[in-house]
């Protein structure tokens, strides 16, 4: 969280998701339940807002 804020105190621009209960790496050791579900859209979400811009 402290690195996403200080993109923004630079101007930069960061998105920043939190996952309650989503520990590091959490999406690759439980590919299927919902949380990793979650994440992986909107991954897939902002992969293709930036690539659209």
């Amino acid at each position: 969280m402290d690195y996403a804020r200080r993109i923004w105190l630079a101007g930069g621009p960061a998105e920043l998701h939190v996952w309650p209960g989503g520990y590091h790496g959490f999406d690759s050791f439980a590919p299927q339940a919902e949380i990793s579900r979650a994440a992986k859209a909107a991954r897939l979400r902002w992969l293709r807002r930036i690539l659209a811009e």
